[in-house]
């Protein structure tokens, strides 16, 4: 009996010995590498017009573009109703005001130049056309941007002779429109507020009813007024260039890609890691200083330039664009990929965009199947095509017991 007990022992500290029920393997991790299926990388432009955006943009000799804006005002009533009577006034001075938005603060002595032009202007101004209101006896003042500044608001104040500048005779329509130009110590651009974003100039009025027996308070009023219509004006647009993949721009410009995951990763791997590469065409373009955000999303039906993308922010993925930069932008995709195996609805696409839209001086070029010589022999300027590096591991080989 005694040898007996001692033969039923636990061993507590001694491992577990069941090799017939262990796993009998390793679990395997693969690194694939896919390029978008070939010439069905697409670029759609026209998603948000100029002046529709959150920004204006406005530059100088700047070798990205050259750039004009302008404001058309609501309408000044010609008269404030006091006790039940509408009553005129008298204007003693009006404010101007622009808000700077971003601007390369490396570069001094910027100057933003008010104009006024005609009330008509409308989303058909050309640069021509709006240049050629932007002379000198067609300014109204020039607003200072404090070296110090990197946002923040200038303002313009009009008084006595001055207020013939930006008069609004009773008998016409109201209506102020501006024109906006800028100088500084070297070519630069600037972005500027828009109505969109609610910070878009402002055109505020200092009266004095014509009423005596009122207190001050109310014979002393402001009429503040702000944009109906804004917009700015390209010396020369661009055109997305069909060879490669263009993101922002004026144009608005974005990128479809679409891939097809493999049966071996659809089925059972498990996706550890995504990350889309895009090589820039050349070194991207855009204001020093001024942040551009490169965003992609899950596309929930490819129906080309109209695909519906996600909204679910588990499935929209931004990085940050180093201007004049050269460098791959890489993008962590791994959701986005996880979707497309998880879901039999979902293409295997992306749809990239340039934030803010229609906004940012910043525009990029990437790669497509049509420059990557790999795929394209005849490419007539050699760019490589986006790739999808995926990292998946197998499914675990059990042995059988």
């Amino acid at each position: 009996m005694a040898a007996l007990a001692g033969g039923c022992q636990e061993q507590l500290t001694s491992p577990g010995q069941c090799p017939q029920l262990c796993p009998g393997g390793d679990v395997k991790t693969v690194n694939v590498v896919l390029t978008p299926l070939l010439g069905r990388d697409s670029t759609y432009t026209g998603y948000v017009n100029r002046g529709d955006g959150v920004a204006l943009l406005v530059s100088n000799g700047f070798a990205v573009s050259e750039n004009r804006a302008a404001y058309r005002m609501s309408p000044r009533a010609d008269s404030i109703e006091v006790r039940d009577t509408n009553r005129t006034y008298t204007v003693d001075s009006v404010a101007l005001t622009l808000t700077v938005l971003a601007r390369d603060t490396l570069v001094n002595g910027l100057k933003l130049v008010l104009y006024r032009i005609s009330d008509t202007v409308n989303a058909t101004a050309t640069f021509p056309s709006l240049d050629a209101q932007l002379t000198p006896e067609h300014v109204i003042d020039t607003l200072v941007v404090p070296d110090t500044m990197n946002t923040g608001t200038v303002r313009v104040v009009l008084r006595g002779a001055d207020l013939a500048k930006v008069d609004l005779p009773l008998a016409g329509n109201g209506i102020l429109a501006l024109g906006v130009s800028m100088v500084a110590d070297q070519p630069t651009g600037v972005r500027i507020g828009a109505a969109r974003a609610n910070n878009g100039a402002t055109f505020t009025s200092y009266v004095t009813v014509d009423v005596t027996d009122t207190t001050t308070a109310i014979r002393k009023q402001a009429l503040a007024l702000t944009p109906t219509f804004n917009t700015y004006v390209t010396q020369t647009p661009l055109l997305p260039d069909p060879r490669f993949l263009t993101v922002g721009g004026d144009s608005s410009s974005r990128s479809l890609l679409r891939f097809a995951l493999p049966a071996s990763i659809v089925d059972s791997a498990n996706i550890v890691r995504a990350t889309l590469d895009l090589v820039p065409r050349t070194a991207i373009p855009g204001l020093p200083g001024d942040i551009a955000i490169l965003e992609g999303r899950a596309v929930l039906a490819d129906l080309g330039a109209k695909s519906p993308v996600s909204t679910d922010v588990r499935f929209i993925v931004d990085d940050t664009v180093q201007v004049n930069s050269s460098d791959t932008v890489r993008l962590d995709v791994t959701r986005i990929v996880q979707l497309w195996q998880a879901s039999t609805t979902s293409p295997d696409a992306i749809f990239l965009s340039l934030l803010p839209e229609a906004s940012t001086f910043t525009r990029a070029e990437f790669g497509s199947t049509r420059s990557d010589p790999a795929l394209t022999p005849s490419a007539t300027e050699p760019v490589g095509a986006p790739q999808l590096r995926i990292t998946y591991q197998r499914p675990f080989p059990f042995e059988n017991p």
